[in-house]
């Protein structure tokens, strides 16, 4: 008796988060980290940058009460249309399989952390409409996970036919199910921490001393303060910065960088942020390491990587340069694009680091001061009153259609010289078949090729058929790992916020403030309704385990390798791919070739779709030496994640004997 088999696929949904846990702190981790450094400095005597706050404030008439209510309210209902209209039309385009932008998922994520700030109330509505829905969204919007969670059939000769397609059939419902609460419940965490915290208190006016701060640099020409200075340059994170910059600053960031600087904006932004993420995960080695055990040749080539001088300078010098650029990344929290456009613009190196940060944020353009305004009240525990707030979701919004009128430009454009080539090969062939009497020297173009990208050039549709054939492959091996690991990063990001809130509270009563801050109702529901989705994910990866253990136990003990065996040969995946697309065999080598960090034949499933989830959330083709150095990057950042967490490990053993 024959059995047809369903297939399921376990590929990423379609959906919104996009925190990376090495690289990219949280709201509350970054609060922590500003009140933790304000009450060093206190204790220290050291200055200390604070907003200022008005011994008598300033009477207001009725009058005058009755128009602020009343823009106020004015300006929130306003706020409110505009984040609601906003997540319906994210939450519709992800339904129908759209993947949203860096920018479009950070606005989706604002907005809604704004509707639940707003009304707290809807958690108790929303959220679980969602979870209740789910089944029925998952029938109404396929689209909604990938075409590689499309249903393919194995022919096997086994008993219990019926049995059997029950059993897979309840699978794969289960494993749709298992992806999209990780992703819904990934990015509730991300909102909690977005809405986490809000001050009972009325504290000094934290956007208009970031507004005097502007002034001060951009206009009037009065030198803030170095406190300053170092305070406001925080809040301009990587992604935040490199989305809204022009494009001659782009091209200057990639040709500092010795990166290609010929390509779309959206090219050029993904190459930088992957060339930042390295960047970050180095300075970590080097300052574990220390600087003093790097020789003259690493010196130069960290120094040359960082965008700074590497050649004519004493070896003092650039262990000098190191230091200072690990002192003010790593110590002082400056982001490393500020640092870098700092050194693309040229700067005297006489400059002190304060007044190269301060050149480099008055040739910001005006949407990034508008961003920051909002987050550095938000991290100082203060409210952001409806207006500012409305301004920076118009002002993001009108961003994201200029950026969907770009994208739409570039694929019209690539488009027509698809077109003219094909125009070309046909012509060459017409005049081919033509019988000339006359023998002519046939002309040639004997000019070199110019190379805009090294190595193999891989396109989007070639991206999205390595990610089937590694599901494929994944799915042949049963394998939930990737699953269990994001689960786990799950638990240990509740686990982290509920652990830094903690802190916060302790640093808060250094300074008597314990009760002015308060952990938000809307993050409280939230949190609680996480933990339950995670209970309930638990139960399914314990269910699909022993639906594994029952039917290995009815197949051939040979097709099924061991549990948790994410190796695959390089023949394997080269195997799949071919059954897939009609790709050349020399094209297949190359991209296995990259894809393969250690060059022993074998590569993780799972680290390969880390990889196409990063180039997939862009619009871009990329090369094979890209590929491999994303590769290489991730490996480095996997080693330092591991580390990290065996100190946290350790430190929190130390920190509970000295308790006990």
């Amino acid at each position: 008796m024959t059995l047809t088999l369903a297939w399921p696929q376990s590929t990423p949904v379609r959906w919104v988060h996009t925190t990376g846990r090495l690289h990219d702190d949280s709201k509350v981790e970054r609060s922590l980290r500003s009140l933790k450094d304000r009450n060093i400095k206190l204790e220290e005597g050291g200055p200390v940058y604070s907003p200022t706050v008005d011994a008598e404030p300033m009477r207001r008439t009725i009058r005058q009460r009755v128009i602020d209510e009343v823009k106020h309210y004015y300006h929130g209902f306003r706020l409110l249309w505009m984040d609601t209209t906003i997540a319906v039309r994210m939450l519709w385009r992800v339904l129908n399989g759209h993947i949203l932008s860096r920018r479009e998922r950070r606005q989706f994520l604002r907005t809604c952390a704004d509707v639940f700030r707003l009304l707290p109330f809807l958690v108790f509505i929303i959220v679980p409409f969602m979870e209740f829905l789910l089944p029925v969204a998952l029938k109404l919007f396929p689209n909604m996970l990938p075409s590689t969670f499309e249903t393919h059939c194995l022919s096997l000769s086994l008993s219990h036919t019926h049995t059997h397609c029950l059993c897979v059939a309840q699978e794969e419902r289960l494993k749709k199910e298992l992806r999209v609460k990780l992703e819904m419940a990934k990015f509730l965490q991300d909102t909690i921490e977005e809405i986490a915290l809000r001050n009972k208190a009325a504290k000094g006016n934290v956007t208009e001393e970031f507004s005097t701060f502007f002034q001060k640099i951009r206009d009037s020409g009065e030198r803030p303060s170095n406190e300053e200075i170092i305070r406001f340059s925080k809040l301009f994170e990587d992604e935040l910065t490199l989305d809204n910059l022009t494009r001659p600053q782009l091209v200057a960031l990639c040709k500092l960088l010795e990166l290609q600087s010929i390509g779309t904006n959206n090219f050029l932004r993904f190459q930088l942020i992957m060339k930042l993420r390295a960047i970050r995960a180095d300075d970590k080695l080097i300052a574990e390491e220390g600087v003093d055990s790097l020789n003259v040749n690493e010196l130069q080539a960290a120094c040359r990587v960082r965008g700074m001088r590497a050649l004519g300078v004493t070896e003092e010098r650039l262990r000098e340069q190191l230091k200072q650029w690990l002192e003010l990344h790593l110590n002082q929290h400056i982001p490393t694009s500020l640092l870098l456009l700092s050194r693309a613009m040229f700067l005297p190196d006489t400059l002190s680091p304060a007044d190269q940060l301060k050149t480099t944020l008055q040739n910001l353009p005006e949407i990034v001061t508008k961003e920051a305004q909002v987050k550095v009240a938000e991290l100082d525990f203060s409210k952001v009153d409806n207006k500012t707030k409305l301004e920076a979701t118009l002002q993001e919004e009108a961003a994201i259609q200029q950026e969907n009128r770009e994208r739409e430009l570039e694929r019209l454009e690539a488009e027509v010289v698809e077109l003219e080539a094909e125009r070309q090969v046909d012509a060459e062939h017409a005049l081919s078949s033509v019988d000339v009497a006359i023998h002519s020297e046939t002309l040639r173009d004997t000019a070199p090729v110019l190379e805009g990208i090294k190595g193999e050039e891989i396109t989007k549709e070639e991206i999205d058929m390595l990610s089937d054939a590694c599901t494929k492959l994944k799915e042949q091996k049963n394998l939930l790992t990737k699953e269990k690991e994001e689960l786990e990063d799950l638990k240990d990001d509740v686990q982290e916020y509920s652990e830094d809130l903690e802190e916060i509270k302790r640093e808060l009563s250094k300074t008597g403030q314990e009760k002015v801050v308060e952990e938000s109702k809307a993050s409280q529901l939230l949190s609680k309704r996480v933990n339950r989705m995670i209970g309930r994910m638990d139960k399914i990866i314990t269910e699909l385990e022993k639906d594994k253990i029952v039917l290995d136990g009815q197949m051939d003990s040979e097709t099924t390798p061991p549990i948790g065996e994410n190796l695959i040969s390089i023949n394997e995946l080269i195997a799949v791919m071919k059954q897939i697309q009609n790709i050349p065999e020399h094209k297949l080598l190359s991209i296995a070739d990259a894809l393969d960090e250690n060059k022993d034949g074998k590569i993780d499933i799972d680290d390969v779709l880390k990889v196409v989830e990063l180039i997939d959330k862009e619009d871009i083709d990329i090369s094979t030496n890209q590929v491999a150095e994303i590769m290489v990057m991730l490996q480095k950042e996997e080693k330092l994640l591991e580390k990290e967490k065996a100190k946290e490990k350790v430190e929190k053993e130390q920190a509970a004997k000295i308790q006990n």
